[in-house]
Parts: C-alpha cells; sequence; structure tokens
C-alpha cells in the first residue's frame, strides 16, 4: 500500500452496470491507514473507486469469486497463492474532483485503476452529496456506518418532511432508532439551534414506553388515557374540536351506523341539531316541547312515549314536575290512543261498560295540546342542565329526539335504528372516559388539539375497542384541522405510531369490513396526500406484513432492523423499490441495533449501526429482570 493512488486492482470485465474487477493481492484487511487517513477494506457491500480520466467511478461490491491460476483439474494442491481474488461491483456513481454525483455520470473501461475510498469520500457516497462538514447543525449522528464504522450523519432537513417506517422484530432496536431519531430533533430545538413554532409532534404510545420524563425530552405534555376509571381529569383527555366532531362520516363508523337507514337518520340529527352555530344545550327546553306535542299529537306509540320518558330521566327531571300528562299516559293498542286509569285535566272522562271504574282517554284537541306543549317548554327553561355541556352526552338525547320525531311521521322503524342508539350509549361511557370537546373559538379563534409542539398520549390502559378507535380519530381530526390551518405551509405535523401493526392492519378479524376500510382509508389518504399539507406519520411495527401494503409502499425512508419471517420480508421486497438485493439479504441476519437505511432521503441503502441512548433515555420496552426478580443467588 505504498502506491499514492492506493491502487488494489483493475477492470477485467464490463457487464452492463456490472464490472468485474481483478484484485492485486490477496489482503483481507478491514481498514488501512494512509498518510493519516482511514480508508476501507474490500468486503461484500463495501465501495471502491474506479480511475477513468477526471473521474473516480464508485462501485459497491455485490459479489466475491476466487479464480483459479493454474486451471488444471487435475492439481487437488491447495494454496492461497494459486487463486485470483475477483469482485463484482455495481455503478452507483462518480467524483469529478470532491463532487460526488449519484448515477451513471461515467463509465469504466477494462484495465482501468481501482483504488480504495477514504472514509469521507464513503460519507459522500452514502449521503449522495459532496463530504460533509460533521460539525454543521444541518447534520444529526445517529450511529457508524457497518463495517467500517464511519460515522453516520442524517439530513434532518430531508428526514422529517418525510413519512418514515421503522420495522424490526422484538430486541432488534427498533424502539431505540424511534426514540434516538426524535431524541437527537428534540435536542436540536432545546438548545435553541431550530424553533419549531407552531408545528406538533404527537406519539401514540401503545405500552406506555414514552411517558417518562427523560425519553425523548423533558418539555412534552403527556395523557395518560384510562378506560378502567368512571371519569378522567380533562388533562388526561383528547381535546377534539366541536365542529369536527359532528361529523356525519365519523359518527358513522364510531358507532357503525348502516349505510341505508341508520346513517341518514344521523344525517338529519347533525344538520337540525347540531348545524353551524346551534345551540343544542340552550335549545333543549324547545326540542323536548316539540317531542312532547310529536308524542300526543299523534297515534299512541310506545316507543315514542318511552324515548320521551327516557329523555327526562337521563336530565333528571321529574316526569310531573313537566307533565302529568307523561306520567300518567298508557297506550291503548286496541284503540290507538292514551288513556289513563287516574284523573288528567284536559282528557275525557269515560266510564268503562258494566262497571264503575272511570278512564281518563286523551283525543286529540289541537288547543288544548298547544297549550300543554307551551306550558312544558316554560317549565323546562328553568331547569339547570348541566349534563348538556357534553356533547356526546347531547348526541344521545338527539338520537332519541330525532327518533320521536321519524316515528310520529312514519320516517322509520323503530326496530331499524334500536340498534344504533344502544351502541351510541356503549361506546359513549368509553368515549367520555377519553376525549372531551372543545370550543372552536376556545384557542384564539384558531381551533386545535394539542397545546405543546411535542405530546405523548398513553394508550397503556385503555380497553381493545377505544385503542382501534382513538389512533385513527386523532388521526382523521387532526390532518382536517391541520389541512385548514396551514395554507400558508408555516408549520407540519408528525404522528408517530409505535406498535403500528395494532392499527394498520388489513387482517384484523373482530370488526367490520366496513369500518376496517373507514379506518384504513384514513390512514392510506393521510400516506398519499400528506406531504402536500405538511403533515407526516412515522410509523414503527414488528410487523410489517400486518400493514396495509398501500401505507408500507407509500412510505418515503424505511429503517428496517432484523425481520426473519419470510412474510414480512416478502412484503418489504414487492413495496420498497429502493431497497437492493445485497442490503434485503442482510436483514435476517443484523445485529441488534443495526438497520438498514433507504428511501427517498438517501442515495443509496446502508448499514447503520444506530447508537443506543443512555439507560435513562431509553423507552421502558426492555424484558424482566428474572435474576432480580426471582432473587437470584450465585
Amino acid at each position: 500500500m505504498q502506491d499514492i493512488e492506493y491502487i488494489i486492482g483493475t477492470v477485467k470485465e464490463i457487464r452492463g452496470t456490472s464490472v468485474i474487477i481483478r484484485m492485486f493481492n490477496n489482503s483481507s484487511q478491514l481498514s488501512y491507514f494512509i498518510n493519516g487517513e482511514r480508508y476501507s477494506g474490500i468486503i461484500i457491500g463495501s465501495y471502491v473507486g474506479i480511475k477513468q480520466g477526471q473521474y473516480v467511478i464508485v462501485g459497491q461490491i455485490e459479489k466475491e469469486s476466487a479464480i483459479d491460476n493454474l486451471n488444471d483439474i487435475e492439481n487437488i494442491t491447495f494454496s492461497k497463492k494459486r487463486f485470483i481474488r475477483e469482485f463484482t461491483v455495481k455503478i452507483i456513481g462518480a467524483f469529478n474532483g470532491k463532487k460526488y454525483t449519484q448515477g451513471m455520470v461515467a463509465f469504466p473501461q477494462i484495465f482501468n485503476d481501482v483504488r480504495l475510498l477514504s472514509d469521507t469520500e464513503i460519507a459522500a457516497v452514502i449521503s449522495g452529496d459532496s463530504p460533509k462538514d460533521e460539525d454543521s447543525k444541518k447534520y444529526l449522528k445517529i450511529g457508524n456506518i457497518w463495517p467500517n464504522g464511519v460515522n453516520y450523519y442524517l439530513d434532518w432537513t430531508k428526514l422529517f418532511n418525510t413519512h418514515i417506517a421503522i420495522f424490526g422484530n422484538t430486541g432488534s432496536g427498533k424502539s431505540n432508532t424511534l426514540t434516538k431519531l426524535y431524541t437527537e430533533l428534540f435536542n436540536l430545538e432545546k438548545e435553541g439551534i431550530i424553533n419549531f413554532g407552531k408545528s406538533r409532534f404527537v406519539f401514540l404510545d401503545f405500552n406506555g414506553e414514552y411517558v417518562t420524563d427523560s425519553v425523548l425530552t423533558s418539555s412534552k405534555e403527556r395523557i395518560y388515557l384510562d378506560t378502567s376509571v368512571q371519569d378522567n381529569k380533562p388533562e388526561d383527555k383528547i381535546p377534539i374540536p366541536y365542529k369536527n366532531f359532528w361529523d356525519k362520516d365519523l359518527l358513522s363508523t364510531i358507532f357503525g351506523a348502516t349505510e341505508q337507514t341508520q346513517q341518514p337518520f344521523l344525517s338529519r340529527i347533525i344538520n337540525y341539531y347540531f348545524k353551524k352555530d346551534s345551540k343544542f344545550d340552550e335549545n333543549i327546553a324547545h326540542y323536548i316541547a316539540q317531542a312532547f306535542g310529536e308524542v300526543f299529537g299523534s297515534e299512541a306509540d310506545q316507543n315514542g312515549l318511552s324515548l320521551l320518558r327516557d329523555i327526562l330521566d337521563r336530565l333528571d327531571i321529574k316526569y310531573e314536575n313537566c307533565s302529568t300528562w307523561i306520567e300518567k299516559a298508557i297506550v291503548n293498542e286496541n284503540s290507538g290512543n292514551y288513556y289513563s286509569t287516574t284523573e288528567v285535566t284536559q282528557w275525557t272522562c269515560v266510564q268503562a261498560r258494566n262497571s264503575v271504574k272511570l278512564n281518563w282517554y286523551w283525543n286529540v284537541v289541537e288547543e288544548v295540546l298547544q297549550n300543554e306543549k307551551n306550558m312544558v317548554e316554560q317549565k323546562l327553561k328553568s331547569v339547570n342542565y348541566d349534563l348538556l355541556k357534553n356533547p356526546i352526552f347531547q348526541l344521545g338525547i338527539a338520537v332519541r329526539l330525532q327518533m320521536i320525531h321519524d316515528l310520529s311521521t312514519h320516517m322509520i322503524q323503530y326496530d331499524h335504528i334500536a340498534p344504533l342508539l344502544h351502541r351510541i350509549e356503549a361506546r359513549s361511557k368509553d368515549l367520555n372516559k377519553v376525549i372531551r370537546i372543545i370550543s372552536d373559538t376556545s384557542k384564539n379563534n384558531i381551533y386545535d388539539m394539542f397545546d405543546k409542539n411535542i405530546t405523548v398520549i398513553s394508550l397503556k390502559r385503555v380497553n381493545k375497542d377505544i385503542k382501534l378507535l382513538l389512533p385513527m380519530l386523532i388521526a382523521r381530526i387532526s390532518y382536517q384541522i391541520h389541512k385548514d390551518t396551514n395554507s400558508n405551509n408555516k408549520k407540519t405535523f408528525n404522528l408517530i405510531i409505535d406498535e403500528a401493526h395494532n392499527i394498520l392492519s388489513e387482517r384484523s378479524a373482530v370488526e367490520s369490513e366496513k369500518w376496517k376500510d373507514y379506518r384504513l382509508d384514513v390512514f392510506e389518504e393521510i400516506i398519499k396526500e400528506g406531504r402536500k399539507f405538511g403533515y407526516y406519520l412515522t410509523i414503527a411495527s414488528q410487523r410489517p406484513a400486518d400493514i396495509s401494503p398501500t401505507i408500507v409502499s407509500q412510505v418515503h425512508n424505511y429503517f428496517i432492523h432484523r425481520l426473519v419471517n419470510d412474510l414480512d420480508l416478502k412484503m418489504l421486497q414487492n413495496t420498497m423499490s429502493s431497497l437492493d438485493a445485497v442490503s434485503r439479504n442482510n436483514i435476517p441476519t443484523l445485529s441488534p441495533g443495526q438497520a438498514v437505511i433507504t428511501g427517498v432521503s438517501f442515495a443509496q441503502p446502508v448499514i447503520v449501526q444506530i447508537d443506543k441512548l443512555d439507560k435513562k433515555q431509553q423507552p421502558d420496552s426492555s424484558n424482566s429482570n428474572l435474576m432480580k426478580i426471582w432473587n437470584f443467588r450465585e
């Protein structure tokens, strides 16, 4: 290695973009130090330079062979000097001076000299740019290139405005990589190098791994969701803007409304009770009086009467404090009238045949009904409706009011809508524990979901239904808000989802096809269109095969740790055009912490040993310490 050009071989053969290189010696060192600079050795996956005029053509080694000098099959003597090493190299770019350009800039010729590349040149090749200034704040060091150990720097200006996927089996270092990326970014903001402004980073933490003070950053908002308690503090609920909650498609999906009957029913509720600037709680006395008129102004119906009583029960209003008609009415199914066994003012008294018993019947008299209706409204105006401050509670009342109206006009059959009412009641209990509806104007007339730049939402203590529902709800609403408020492109929104297979799977058997399709549609729209609006997804999963192929294929950049399942590997092969054969073949054998990094922000795939975070900065994802738990004694 005394030659000033560090020549190690020559071009023997050219096959399209593949070049066969013959080595001059059999040296197998991993690195060389020449004139104070480190040069990488020759192994599969490393890089060499081919001198061609003013260019140094860069090739990546894909294959190594040993060629027999003697070419004598009868001579079985084995000697190292008998064989010559040859490498198959793929052309990936070229240097012109210190400037590196990716692609077929120049073409080699037979007998061109082949030389080693320095660590500085390799760093430029991997980044697809000129050699970096390592002190520049534009770059984040996240690890070392394998196998030569060159420091690896990411250009954060090209990474965090893309969709990112981090895949890897349990124990492969996936969580460390996710945390490392965002910890380094948040440190820049902490040091005052950048200012996030109105940008938001929201972490969906399924296992409570990122809520510790020292993980990611100490200046984060933490929301601890819990469906096992009766009620949570407001700060431990997800804030949902009022306007975005009243969306027909969203509510239809949350509550499983059928397309033909229940979705149109929900539309009528939203359009009548919750249209723009409507005040449901302020108008409730009028709505109940209206329902009262519909119940007693049409043919007697037990369902309508029961719904009216149920409304009063839920509002904690006694029937007699509203109207004695509600308290005493009985449905006569034969005559289709209301009657009572005790006296009711304005009802007709009739003596039963062959009996001294008296019954009071209601024969609809419009003037009498209107007077009673007006009296009901006046009485209800003085009632305190604290419960109605909750829009989810409002929905349950509005469903009953609308059912009364539609039953009185014969627009629906009770049995078709009742299942929707039951689902709303059942799911509302859990929803009330994890979300709170906020006024559209409560945040300086610009509605948003999160106050701080960085928010970690712990889903550790929520039930399975909410774990499926809430991420979709957060993604859909935050995406819509971001589009509506980011017309000038002055902010970004990054939604980070660990254990993403929990919510992006298309193989779930515990949910209806309609719900599954809507959930995937939400995330597929974000992955396809979000970049235009500055909305980005980061997903991490140990089972990429369980995630929708549409989502995986539309991700911009990938960090792939060790994967051994054939389905996972086939998924990557079918959806990732930037992953070459050499890198793909290395995935099952990667060591803990090693990752193949590839995507639109990287010139070419590279294997990097990701730096391990300090113990206090690591997410809480380690295995149980059996020696400590079981009190091991040597």
